[in-house]
């Protein structure tokens, strides 16, 4: 027995309907984008030697530099940035020599001029208009948002790892009133 035409054509329709319905119902593999923060090391950060004040620039160790100091076992067990959240206005500069930027050994003494590595968000480089140069590390942000700056030292703590901190830029915009430092 031989269905008509119009009930072939009918049943096809739901078939295919159903198939769609299936396919749109739960979230599309290719809908789905993996996000992944990128960091990018913008220059280096020298820590303060007591009378001295911090450096940042471009360049600032040479291999040389590191070997001799892992050399002589010196170990980084903590590093603290002072302060921590800077608020600045659209426009607003910001010089990393600024900062306060300590290094600690493990017996609590101050690391001095330990080797830190700067990084910022690669989706932030462009808004946060650095310049770099072989003296200082400066960023005048263009946009309002929060822009967090990681340091990182180039020595290990006394377990192998290696010890960092993040501050952040709160910038806003230059109508509105910069929110109070913490």
């Amino acid at each position: 027995m031989r269905l008509p035409a119009c009930r072939v054509v009918h049943a096809h329709a739901l078939w295919l309907t159903g198939i769609a319905l299936l396919l749109t119902a739960g979230p599309s593999q290719t809908q789905i984008a993996d996000f992944q923060i990128v960091w990018v090391v913008i220059g280096d950060v020298a820590t303060s030697a007591g009378d001295q004040p911090v450096q940042a620039g471009r360049h600032l160790f040479m291999a040389s530099d590191l070997a001799d100091l892992s050399l002589k076992q010196v170990r980084v067990s903590r590093i603290e940035v002072d302060p921590t959240v800077t608020a600045l206005h659209a426009g607003d500069r910001l010089c990393l020599s600024s900062l306060k930027i300590r290094a600690t050994a493990p017996d609590g003494s101050l690391v001095k001029r330990a080797p830190l590595s700067v990084s910022v968000r690669q989706d932030h480089r462009d808004s946060l208009q650095l310049e770099r140069t072989r003296r200082d590390i400066c960023m005048q942000p263009d946009a309002a948002g929060e822009y967090p700056v990681r340091f990182t030292s180039l020595l290990p703590a006394a377990d192998g790892s290696t010890r960092g901190a993040q501050i952040f830029v709160r910038v806003t915009g230059r109508d509105t009133p910069a929110p109070a430092q913490p």
